[in-house]
């Protein structure tokens, strides 16, 4: 979502008053690119339970995990062969996401929210995005790439964002 919000916002600047980009990338790394190829690799060889254990532990904060792995076969059980294709065309898309050098396109106000702690796509991805709009960032110290889930306070800092009249 976060990568699809930035292109919205470069190509249609004046449908965006404003955006939340959370924990996401503007552009590859080392670490997407791996985590997204082996989790294409689960999906293409119908490996549900590796691809969710996977998914679980490069999402999740060790606290998050130690609640919830036990859903794992659940998870599994309620995954479906069709949303493993669908997931390997949005995968795929992913790795194209290269927005970077044309961020200067985004003008409205933005907010970026990310995990220190992301092993999907790296704290530094928010951080680098944030520097170069030189807009407002708020990172989750503990947090890894499901912070949107995990912190509690992930919505009313959005909100309290979008909710800021512009100056």
């Amino acid at each position: 979502g976060g990568m699809i919000a930035q292109y919205l916002a470069m190509d249609y600047p004046e449908l965006v008053e404003k955006l939340v980009l959370g924990v996401t990338l503007s552009k590859q790394n080392e670490t997407v690119e791996n985590v997204i190829k082996k989790w294409i690799q689960f999906a293409e060889n119908n490996d549900l339970e590796g691809f969710v254990e996977d998914m679980l532990l490069k999402m999740y904060s060790p606290e998050y995990i130690r609640k919830y792995r036990l859903l794992i076969p659940v998870i599994v059980k309620m995954s479906k062969k069709a949303d493993l294709k669908r997931f390997v065309i949005l995968a795929k898309s992913c790795l194209t996401c290269n927005t970077y050098k044309k961020l200067h396109k985004i003008t409205c106000p933005v907010l970026v929210l990310g995990g220190k702690q992301d092993k999907v796509v790296t704290g530094e991805a928010s951080e680098e995005i944030a520097q170069k709009l030189q807009c407002e960032i708020y990172m989750y110290e503990e947090l890894g790439h499901a912070a949107y889930e995990e912190a509690k306070d992930f919505n009313e800092r959005i909100c309290k964002f979008l909710e800021k009249s512009q100056k």
